[in-house]
């Protein structure tokens, strides 16, 4: 197994603990900071555009949870920001003419970016339904991007994606 693969299984493996940390707790920010950009660094070095501008977009969310002073208004315009500019790369590069399901993964890539503007603490019902959004529906797009245009790295965005919407999920269902 490739390097970057084996970091790519470690980053998610750190992503879906910081879902199953206390919400808002320096441990899932820390735990989404490094998650993060490592898993970005796992889709550039495989040429996976989608997964590399929404590691992008989770590194910026990841970090302005560390600056919680930061009003919510200014969150969200940092991630419409970050998720604009994740966008705009695909279509400049021509992205979603060579990819049919792309507009699914922009999908759960502004899901997130809006999950991760969003305050799990103040706001948990919207996190946890931008997060079951956002996970459904990379978890979806990725599995079509390994069935159908044979992306096997893509399975670490289908298991991530899934796992991620567990805890949020149990979190509306009332059980978490």
């Amino acid at each position: 197994m490739r390097l970057h693969v084996l970091l790519g299984i470690a980053a998610g493996l750190l992503l879906v603990a910081g879902t199953f940390s206390a919400a808002g707790s320096l441990l899932q920010k820390a735990l989404f900071a490094i998650g993060a950009p490592l898993l970005g660094i796992t889709a550039y070095v495989d040429k996976q555009k989608m997964f590399t501008a929404l590691q992008a977009v989770a590194t910026v969310g990841a970090w302005i949870a560390f600056f919680p002073p930061v009003p919510e208004t200014a969150r969200y315009a940092a991630l419409a920001a970050a998720a604009m500019l994740a966008i705009a790369y695909l279509v400049r590069g021509g992205y979603y003419s060579s990819d049919r399901f792309g507009w699914l993964g922009s999908i759960g890539l502004l899901c997130f970016a809006a999950g991760f503007a969003t305050s799990p603490i103040s706001h948990t019902f919207a996190f946890d339904l931008l997060f079951i959004a956002g996970g459904t529906t990379l978890a979806a797009y990725s599995m079509l991007d390994f069935i159908i245009y044979k992306v096997k790295i893509a399975l670490i965005w289908v298991v991530l994606n899934a796992l991620l919407v567990v805890n949020p999920l149990l979190g509306l269902l009332g059980f978490a």
